[in-house]
């Protein structure tokens, strides 16, 4: 009972801190750092690494548009303000290499198929032409190339 209680008011203290979710928006499942973050309007905002911070930094309207848990952390005014309801949000939302990285209009890209592959960085592009139609097949049985149904 005693670890049980620890545990909530862990959760709970985290929670306060750092707000809803301790893990990053933009590579899903890794945990936050306190030390990578960045101001928007106020707010800091954290993330599990440098390179998030500068996606984040880059695209701020888009990955406020296009990811919940970081939408819920700005009203909406305070989304105009920013652009958010401006954004166009692109059909592929994960690297098919790095399937856990969301990626952005930005994000490296090559054409396959006659169509834009986005990618979280230059070494998922290198990856993907060293075995493009296994890197395609996969990513095509998770849904993240939806660009190409």
């Amino acid at each position: 009972m005693k670890n049980i209680f620890s545990l909530l008011l862990a959760l709970l203290l985290t929670n306060a801190l750092f707000g809803e979710d301790d893990t990053c928006a933009i590579m899903a499942g890794d945990e936050i750092d306190t030390e990578e973050f960045t101001e928007v309007l106020g707010k800091k905002v954290f993330f599990c690494c440098g390179s998030c911070v500068k996606a984040f930094d880059a695209n701020t309207a888009y990955y406020i548009k296009a990811l919940p848990a970081l939408a819920k952390k700005f009203s909406d005014a305070e989304q105009k303000k920013l652009g958010v309801d401006k954004v166009k949000l692109l059909d592929q939302r994960f690297c098919p290499i790095y399937p856990e990285r969301v990626v952005n209009p930005n994000s490296k890209t090559l054409e396959y198929k006659g169509k834009t592959v986005y990618f979280w960085s230059s070494s998922a592009q290198r990856r993907w032409k060293k075995d493009p139609e296994k890197y395609f097949k996969d990513a095509m049985s998770k849904g993240h190339l939806p660009q190409f149904k």
